[in-house]
């Protein structure tokens, strides 16, 4: 049980004063099994909240994923947000290592799969509260996220933590869309 309620401190605070939280995760080292251990662990985690709330209000997987693939395909997506923010980040003289760059990522996620877990929990209660929460916590994950980026590169301000933010998501975009495109997926596919 201390184990848990350390772990629910870790997130409260995180949420509290993220700053201050990417400061405590950059001042360790951390190896690369313990990394990928990490972005595993937070990747089969999201799996099993997701089955989990299957059996609350019972929904098609995403994209109609299984599992499995759904977990890989988190773990992909949380990879090259780490190298997206991580090489924007140093293009604008960011500092960051990229061990600290993945570390940030993986503990965003743990924040992120608490927040989830707290929305299901209202949602059994009122599903129109679960909404707000939802909201709520997305504006929480982007605050966090901003004062991760900003710590981890050691920015002046958070302005340039924002821009980082802003050309790796367009980058990540552009660069999926220019991968489908040469699959030979297009959007309209579908119709």
């Amino acid at each position: 049980m201390t184990v848990v309620l350390q772990f629910l401190s870790a997130i409260w605070a995180t949420i509290i004063d993220p700053s201050q939280m990417a400061q405590r995760i950059t001042a360790r080292r951390y190896t690369r099994g313990t990394l990928w251990m990490g972005l595993a662990l937070v990747s089969i985690l999201s799996v099993l909240l997701l089955r989990m709330l299957y059996f609350i209000a019972p929904v098609a997987m995403p994209l109609g994923f299984t599992p499995n693939l759904y977990g890989l395909v988190m773990a992909c997506v949380l990879v090259i947000l780490t190298f997206g923010l991580y090489l924007t980040g140093q293009t604008l003289g960011g500092k960051a290592t990229f061990p600290h760059s993945f570390a940030i990522i993986i503990w965003l996620e743990a924040v992120a799969l608490v927040i989830r877990t707290a929305q299901a929990l209202v949602y059994l209660a009122s599903p129109m509260l679960a909404g707000y929460v939802s909201i709520a916590g997305m504006v929480a994950l982007l605050w966090i996220l901003v004062n991760f980026v900003n710590e981890v590169h050691r920015f002046e301000n958070l302005g340039r933590a924002i821009l980082t933010i802003l050309i790796a998501v367009i980058g990540i975009g552009f660069g999926f869309g220019l991968f489908m495109a040469v699959i030979g997926i297009s959007a309209g596919a579908g119709i």
